[in-house]
């Protein structure tokens, strides 16, 4: 897969916000691990209970299964951007969504 290298925004069924590097996209397992991988919080996307708070802890490798996978997007960042992960925290909210099927859609079998 083309993707597998790309920055990565996933939002998780409890609202919380991850962002890392996308390694491995299992899709027999229905599964996809992401590396340097940063927790943001619910960032108010939580309508009801206590909103989860950002971590600032950089994390190795996570692997997320789709059942806890709400939306999944790659983010097209420049070389330079890759390299300097404070730039590409500033392009929040000026995100380019790739043309082709969510996760979710992909994990249930659909195709564009």
């Amino acid at each position: 897969m083309e993707e597998i290298g790309s920055f990565v925004s996933i939002i998780r069924t409890d609202e919380a916000r991850i962002e890392g590097v996308l390694v491995k996209v299992d899709l027999s397992n229905q599964r996809v691990a992401v590396k340097n991988a940063r927790n943001f919080g619910s960032e108010g996307r939580k309508l009801r209970g206590a909103q989860i708070p950002p971590s600032l802890l950089l994390h190795g490798c996570i692997t997320l299964g789709s059942r806890q996978i709400k939306d999944m997007e790659i983010i097209l960042l420049s070389p330079q951007e890759r390299n300097f992960p404070s730039l590409s925290q500033r392009r929040i909210g000026a995100r380019n969504k790739v043309d082709g099927p969510s996760y979710s859609e992909i994990a249930k079998g659909k195709k564009n």
